[in-house]
């Protein structure tokens, strides 16, 4: 069983189909498309993506969203006190970590996950989880 999570980059590439980003991602969900693996990510993934959604007044783009984390069944989590310390913990050990960066390696880290998958190569610093960088696929 393995728990991935994705950061947001990888969702705004799949959805926004930016080549050849967009089927790298589409090849890895196809590969661990299976009972045994599942997605998570953050609702502070809510927060960076649908920003150009809503001022654009994109009902597409948020209705395409929606459906993504429907059909690939993500588990959406909500950052907590204890997710918000390893943020803030993180934050402290790695210098230039950005807040939204870190509530996401901390959600990963706190549930965790086996991969992080990410596009930011500054994340691969963070030894506290398996970073996977769509670059590297």
């Amino acid at each position: 069983m393995s728990k991935i999570y994705f950061d947001t980059t990888p969702i705004i590439y799949f959805l926004d189909d930016e080549k050849p980003f967009s089927d790298k991602i589409a090849t890895f969900i196809y590969n661990h498309q299976n009972e045994d693996d599942f997605y998570l990510t953050s609702t502070i993934t809510d927060a960076e993506y649908l920003v150009f959604p809503y001022r654009t007044g994109s009902e597409e783009k948020i209705r395409a969203y929606e459906a993504f984390l429907k059909d690939f069944y993500f588990q959406i989590i909500e950052p907590n006190r204890a997710i918000t310390k390893i943020a803030a913990k993180l934050r402290a050990k790695y210098k230039g970590l950005k807040g939204m960066d870190a509530i996401h390696i901390a959600t990963s880290t706190y549930y965790g996950c086996d991969i992080f998958l990410t596009n930011d190569a500054q994340l691969k610093q963070v030894i506290e989880t398996n970073v996977l960088l769509v670059d590297d696929m």
